[in-house]
């Protein structure tokens, strides 16, 4: 197994941010339509905002892998 050295851990964790800003990206666009005042159904509304709160989770669960590249490699 190679070795993580500085550089490759730097590239790691700037990945793993564009991954996070994704899913944060995602939750803001389906908050938004959760809250819309154009989408009148409210089965659509709750679905959009069920999506929000994963996609919200799997920006935690980025962010809990960064902070275990940072405190352990």
């Amino acid at each position: 197994m190679a070795m993580i050295n500085n550089q490759n851990k730097k590239e790691i964790i700037s990945e793993m941010e564009m991954m996070k800003d994704f899913e944060l990206t995602a939750r803001d666009l389906y908050i938004k339509i959760a809250n819309s005042s154009d989408v009148q159904q409210q089965q659509i509304r709750d679905t959009f905002a069920r999506m929000a709160e994963e996609e919200q989770g799997h920006a935690d669960i980025v962010q809990k892998i960064i902070n275990i590249i940072n405190n352990t490699l």
